[in-house]
């Protein structure tokens, strides 16, 4: 049926294809061979595709397939050998393609999420042209690859390496910085700083801009004193992530008067569990922005204080910490042993409870119940998709004010069927759909709502629609 789908409807089926979980072997080789640039370019983005596959994909005759090929975030790399040949193409810049041959190679690190694995073989790469690429990223790279660029044998990738490092080292100076805000003004401001330019921003009354220099390791200790007794909260709680902050200048951070300062200084690896555990600090005035500000704790994500996922060693420590922060910082980390997974289940913290849901493998499939309960913002419907979300007894909450949660009806796979008929004319739009799409949902129920405009769609993918049914759908009738 798959294959019918494929070969009479291939434009339609496209996306439905790509979303499956999986795609049997007969169907993946039919899209791998199908004359619709689409189809092969769906199965290139499906997240379960071989990386074998998307290295035939690579040579497809379609630009827009090979790219898509290279692949995204989540799917399995594509192997080291086939990396290396790509690089050595990228470097050639196919003509077809409308893009140089920078823009290629930052599609393939896009489609790698940064991987540095790239990085390091496109350093050892037997082409100067992609050695010279990775010359320019110096600093992505290990001591070693950084080192082998600045003696490489080709001219033109030894220059490429000593302009990266005198890139790196360029002291920025009052002209460098526009007029205005833009990407270049905050990139200057990341930048080793002169001290005219460190005065000029001082100056200028600038208070976000003096936030992020606040972060700035070159600006001196002085300057960081001036910014640590600033009158604007922001520009304090820029320092608060120094490194080089002195005890005293963390004491008086612990003790600044605006909540939100002494939030952010609370995770500073300077401080003792002792002193974080008297400083008085607010988590639930943390935006999703990753800034400070009053919002309502059901509007947000469960903010945490960097993006990186920490080593285990780290993870381990901050899992004991009296500070909220720190344990959320380590809850992402999927390693955790089921020990420390059992204490952070129980956390009094919700960040904490939904971050470790989200991340481990090893959850509890009641902490993830709990939390889709407790959880009302970025990420809770993926909760419920995790293989250990609990199905069974779901039913209990038909009548739940919240319709997320009427949804969880159509996972409980004994949920009377006469309860889910009535949940299909629920008078939120999502539940209807969720509940059409429900194996519990009676055979006439699905064959009716096979003609309804609204719920046609999610009917069709229902897991309970019987062969004859399907079969009449793809005969243009419906099974009655």
């Amino acid at each position: 049926m798959l294959l019918r789908l494929v070969e009479t409807w291939p434009e339609q089926v496209c996306e439905g294809l790509r979303r499956r979980r999986e795609l049997p072997p007969p169907v993946r080789d039919a899209m791998l061979r199908h004359p619709s640039p689409r189809i092969r370019g769906a199965l290139a983005a499906h997240p379960g595709v071989d990386p074998l596959v998307r290295a035939k994909l690579l040579a497809d005759p379609a630009w827009r397939v090979r790219i898509r090929a290279f692949g995204r975030p989540g799917q399995e790399p594509l192997p080291d050998d086939v990396l290396v040949r790509l690089l050595a193409e990228l470097d050639g810049r196919p003509s077809d393609m409308p893009f140089t041959r920078e823009e290629l190679i930052g599609e393939l690190l896009d489609a790698m999420g940064y991987d540095r694995r790239l990085f390091r073989l496109a350093a050892a790469h037997p082409r100067p042209g992609v050695r010279r690429f990775a010359a320019g990223s110096l600093y992505w790279l290990d001591e070693r690859s950084r080192q082998a660029l600045l003696d490489d044998e080709a001219p033109e990738v030894r220059a490429a390496a000593v302009a990266s490092v005198a890139h790196r080292q360029q002291v920025m100076e009052p002209a460098d910085l526009p007029d205005q805000h833009c990407h270049t003004f905050w990139y200057v401001l990341q930048r080793p700083l002169s001290r005219a330019l460190v005065d000029h921003v001082l100056a200028s009354g600038d208070t976000a801009a003096l936030r992020v220099m606040g972060e700035n390791p070159t600006v001196p200790p002085d300057v960081v004193e001036t910014l640590l007794r600033h009158p604007d909260p922001s520009v304090r709680q820029g320092v608060t992530g120094r490194v080089d902050l002195t005890g005293d200048q963390l004491v008086r951070l612990a003790n600044d008067p605006v909540v939100e300062v002494r939030t952010a200084v609370s995770t500073h690896p300077g401080l003792t569990e002792l002193q974080r555990a008297d400083i008085d600090i607010d988590v639930t005035t943390v935006r999703d922005d990753g800034h400070f500000g009053s919002a309502d704790v059901r509007c947000r994500s469960i903010p945490y204080p960097d993006d990186a996922s920490p080593q285990l060693t780290e993870a381990l420590c901050w899992a004991r910490s009296v500070n909220p922060l720190l344990r959320r910082r380590a809850a992402r980390n999927a390693e955790l042993p089921v020990e420390t997974v059992t204490i952070l289940a129980d956390d009094s913290d919700l960040g904490v409870r939904v971050l470790l849901a989200q991340h481990h493998p090893a959850a509890p499939p009641a902490l993830l119940l709990r939390c889709f309960l407790e959880y009302h913002c970025c990420g809770r419907d993926r909760l419920s998709e995790l293989p250990q979300f609990p199905t069974e007894g779901l039913a209990r909450f038909a009548d739940d004010p919240d319709p997320a949660v009427r949804r969880l009806v159509a996972l409980d796979p004994h949920a009377n069927p006469e309860l889910v008929d009535r949940l299909s004319t629920d008078p939120d739009a999502t539940v209807r759909q969720a509940m059409a799409t429900s194996p519990g949902l009676s055979a006439p129920r699905i064959a009716a709502l096979l003609n309804d405009p609204e719920l046609a769609e999610a009917a069709a993918a229902n897991p309970a629609l019987t062969v004859e049914q399907m079969l009449h759908i793809l005969d243009g009738t419906t099974a009655s």
